[in-house]
């Protein structure tokens, strides 16, 4: 299945243009204390927040089997470095483009809602992940001790790659953050939107098992998506043997 393929050179152009204001971090971070479990970071000990609900804020999960199209291990910064920011609340972007094997209509669904979840595994000592209501956003919290000891993209970035990779579908993968503007974030948010709407109308068919075309907010979505279509298909069929056992 290829959901992606599109949004993915989106995002590649967007960068591109925004490469003044980016750097490229490559090799491997330094190991990073993990919290226990318990990643609370007050608002008192906030060394910098980013993407709280004052500021705008865009999380995008992409994947493809084109391996090529992943520069596995890369880390890209649109902005300043976090301990660059101390005492400031920004607007965040971030795009994981994950390489993977194995998608098929039957599962891409479960798949992508594995590999999404794993960024509420990340266990680093003095960064927050806050749970919010909108969809595709993430509000984070860094503490000014992880900020004075050296919590960077570098470290966020890797630890996150490293859940990735604990999942044997994944090949590669490659991260992708924005701090620069709120009109970079905000461009960001538009450039992901196609990805966001084909997501919902996973989420839709395959959560709520919702099959009702001709009322579904997302049909323009999945007429233009061969691969969702027949995921759709996948799910009626599976349903109709589910009621009639």
């Amino acid at each position: 299945m290829e959901l992606f393929s599109d949004t993915i050179a989106a995002v590649r152009t967007f960068v591109s243009r925004t490469e003044p204001r980016s750097s490229r971090v490559e090799g491997h971070a330094p190991v990073w204390p993990g919290g226990g479990g318990r990643n609370i970071v007050l608002k008192e000990d906030t060394g910098l927040e980013l993407g709280s609900p004052e500021k705008d804020s865009v999380s995008c999960l992409l994947w493809t089997h084109d391996l090529s199209k992943v520069t596995d291990g890369m880390i890209t910064l649109l902005g300043r470095d976090f301990p660059e920011n101390p005492g400031m609340s920004l607007p965040f972007g971030k795009v994981v483009i994950a390489g993977v094997e194995g998608f098929t209509e039957d599962n891409a669904y479960e798949r992508h809602k594995e590999m999404d979840f794993l960024r509420y595994d990340l266990d680093l000592r003095g960064f927050m992940l806050r749970a919010v209501s909108q969809f595709m956003r993430e509000w984070c919290r860094i503490s000014n001790e992880a900020l004075q000891n050296g919590f960077s993209v570098r470290v966020l970035g890797s630890a996150l790659m490293e859940l990735f990779r604990s999942k044997g579908f994944v090949k590669s993968v490659e991260v992708i953050y924005c701090t620069s503007s709120t009109a970079d974030v905000a461009r960001l948010k538009e450039v992901t939107s196609p990805a966001e709407k084909i997501i919902a109308a996973m989420n839709k068919m395959a959560a709520e098992m919702d099959f009702e075309c001709e009322s579904c907010d997302y049909r323009a979505v999945c007429d233009d998506a061969t691969e969702l279509k027949s995921m759709r298909e996948k799910l009626i069929k599976k349903s109709k043997e589910v009621r009639h056992g």
